[in-house]
């Protein structure tokens, strides 16, 4: 497991994407998923961003055979996801 603290600031976004992405690479998921995720997070982040002036927590957790993706913002969840790892 690892958390990111991201400011609130508009290169967080492409930040967390690319981390995403090369995150997702390494444990070996298929580029079309890679994309999908680095995608979906990036506007997660842009969408909890909104809800937070002091930025966001990304956490990454590989748990039970998949790979746990959350944002938490102000004290709270605002995004989650989970696939199986391949």
């Amino acid at each position: 497991m690892f958390e990111l603290a991201l400011p609130n600031q508009p290169e967080s976004r492409a930040i967390i994407a690319d981390l995403a992405a090369a995150v997702l690479s390494y444990v070996g998921y298929a580029p079309d998923a890679i994309a999908d995720v680095a995608a979906t997070l990036r506007d997660a982040v842009a969408d909890a961003s909104m809800h937070s002036r002091n930025g966001c927590l990304v956490a990454f957790r590989a748990h039970d055979g998949e790979l746990q993706i959350a944002v938490r913002c102000g004290g709270a969840d605002r995004w989650q996801t989970a696939r199986p790892l391949p």
